[in-house]
């Protein structure tokens, strides 16, 4: 008995140390008070005031209404959350301190029109080749470590992605970002609202061609963690397979009402998406601003009805628009790998798989 005693008190001696001092901040003032006369004192024996103190705060603590700041998925869905995104009023601090990358494809003129000061531009012609079934195919490491070597990218460097257009200048980048991960190359975030939002911050552009002196990056393999191919796949399985697979394209493509045939002329396919698949526009997560705020995507996540555990796939027409919700998910902690070949390739890969209509 003097020894759970013992225990108890040391335990009790570290829960009434800083840290709990510390959150106690954020709760009510009787919770607070609580807390602070627990401080004061250490348990003598498990019915001491001490311990009935210790025990109420502990009730108060389970009990403790959810403020609208607390994360709304459950900690089975998380893993460690990644913050990918920067806002223009930190680059404006450090534009300086990283290497920026203007990751905008379309319209072709854009870049050579205004950029931010040394922006570097990551093409989507060099840096993706199209492949039998997939529209923007990653090229082996040694051949993109070559291509951003060129854009001036070094092993230690920050790298800052931007793009402008869809999405509010948010979807060019995203791809850019996932492909930059794809390839291993962690230290990388995006400008959230891309090139209009830094403008609107006071951000300067102008029209000067980038030429940066040769970069040092070294790019070894490809992560299998974030990128799926086509054999990685459950598909009509997936519910056995402990799988979700999110379809990033507009609803009116993932229900049938735009017929398949018309963005894949000739393909067989008979529905117009997987069996199984869970609708998740990147309209959903993005504002006029750039991404919503995180608490405003996991909300919208927590709807979607994914199985904690399970190995969550992201796809779209092309791998694009799925960047986007990759970067949505990993940024509310759920680890998901996304499919690059997409619909292009199961529209004339395999239309057999592509079985079903509607919500």
């Amino acid at each position: 008995m003097v020894e759970n005693v013992y225990k108890f008190r040391r335990i009790t001696q570290k829960i009434g140390s800083f840290p709990v001092l510390h959150l106690s901040l954020n709760f009510p003032p009787p919770t607070r008070i609580m807390i602070s006369v627990f401080k004061r004192c250490v348990p003598s024996s498990l019915s001491s005031p001490c311990t009935l103190t210790l025990v109420s705060v502990i009730i108060l603590l389970i009990n403790q209404p959810q403020s609208a700041n607390s994360h709304l998925l459950s900690p089975d869905f998380r893993a460690m959350s990644t913050n990918s995104l920067v806002t223009p009023q930190w680059l404006l601090q450090n534009l300086n301190k990283v290497r920026v990358i203007d990751a905008t494809w379309m319209p072709a003129d854009a870049y050579a029109t205004e950029h931010i000061p040394g922006a570097a531009h990551y093409s989507f012609d060099y840096a993706y080749f199209k492949s039998e079934y997939i529209k923007f195919d990653l090229y082996p490491p040694e051949v993109f470590q070559k291509y951003i070597r060129l854009l001036g990218v070094n092993n230690n460097d920050q790298v800052v992605i931007y793009s402008r257009g869809a999405a509010s200048g948010m979807m060019f980048a995203s791809r850019a970002y996932w492909t930059f991960k794809v390839y291993g190359f962690t230290n990388v975030t995006l400008l959230n609202g891309g090139l209009d939002a830094w403008k609107a911050a006071g951000g300067s552009t102008n029209q000067e061609t980038v030429k940066p002196q040769l970069g040092n990056v070294d790019i070894r393999s490809l992560n299998s963690e974030i990128l799926a191919n086509f054999e990685d796949i459950p598909f009509n399985h997936l519910a056995e397979k402990h799988a979700d697979y999110i379809d990033a394209r507009i609803p009116s493509q993932f229900t049938g009402q735009d017929p398949l045939s018309a963005t894949y002329p000739g393909t067989k396919a008979k529905g117009s998406h997987v069996t199984g698949a869970i609708n998740f526009p990147m309209a959903d997560v993005i504002g006029p601003n750039g991404f919503l705020s995180q608490e405003e995507v996991d909300a919208k996540i927590a709807k979607l009805g994914l199985t904690a555990g399970n190995q969550v796939y992201v796809a779209c027409n092309t791998g694009i628009q799925a960047s986007v919700i990759f970067t949505a998910l990993e940024r509310s902690g759920i680890k998901a790998k996304l499919y690059n070949g997409s619909m292009t390739e199961l529209a004339y890969r395999a239309p057999e798989l592509v079985n079903a209509t509607g919500k």
